[in-house]
């Protein structure tokens, strides 16, 4: 089984230090110490600018093609929150496996509630959200999913800032089979309470590719 790199894309008001990529990537790097089959040989948690979705893509997309250069290198794409709505339209576009945590799959009500000029209280870039924002930001999102493509949905049932029915209605069960899979934790929150169980089912998901 050939390990994989893994990218993992943080949520909106959050950089590549977030609390969920940093868990991550320390267990990554523990894995790399302790077991011979291990599932994710790296995982690189960048920040990219969020003054637009366009830019957020542009930055995510340059690294992920360069990775993509050395054709002996298997990529899974992670994400929260936003970093999940991206890791789906970019898993799509490029036929890679993605694993989403409590995404934004429906941002636009979201956005719509946060009008505004903002800063980003950990990276202190400044932005403003308004109807164009909106705009440019549904460009990203998938009309028709590919079933083919493997996904995995991890998901907190009581996250209070996402559509959560939106998004397991996405990829529930297909009677036809698809490479979609969906595991909820009852309770938590957007913060996504369940990383040691969830762990399990990443290695589990990619085992299985």
């Amino acid at each position: 089984m050939q390990a994989y790199i893994g990218l993992y894309l943080h949520g909106f008001l959050s950089s590549g230090n977030s609390e969920k990529g940093q868990w991550l990537k320390q267990v990554v790097n523990q894995q790399n110490l302790d077991d011979e089959n291990l599932v994710l040989k790296e995982l690189l948690t960048p920040t990219y600018p969020i003054k637009s979705s366009l830019a957020s893509v542009d930055k995510i997309e340059s690294l992920l093609k360069e990775i993509l250069k050395d054709q002996t290198k298997k990529v899974v794409l992670l994400g929260s929150s936003m970093g999940g709505y991206y890791a789906q339209y970019l898993g799509q576009k490029h036929q890679l496996p993605y694993i989403m945590i409590n995404p934004a799959l429906n941002p636009t009500p979201i956005f719509n509630e946060s009008l505004g000029c903002h800063t980003n209280p950990v990276t202190q870039e400044d932005f403003c959200i308004d109807q164009n924002y909106i705009q440019e930001l549904q460009g990203f999102d998938v009309k028709q999913l590919d079933g083919e493509i493997p996904a995995l949905l991890l998901i907190d049932t009581d996250d209070e800032v996402i559509d959560v029915d939106y998004a397991l209605k996405r990829y529930e069960a297909d009677p036809n089979g698809s490479h979609f899979s969906t595991v909820m934790y009852s309770g938590g929150n957007h913060r996504f309470i369940h990383m040691q169980q969830a762990w399990l089912e990443i290695n589990k998901f990619l085992k299985a590719l």
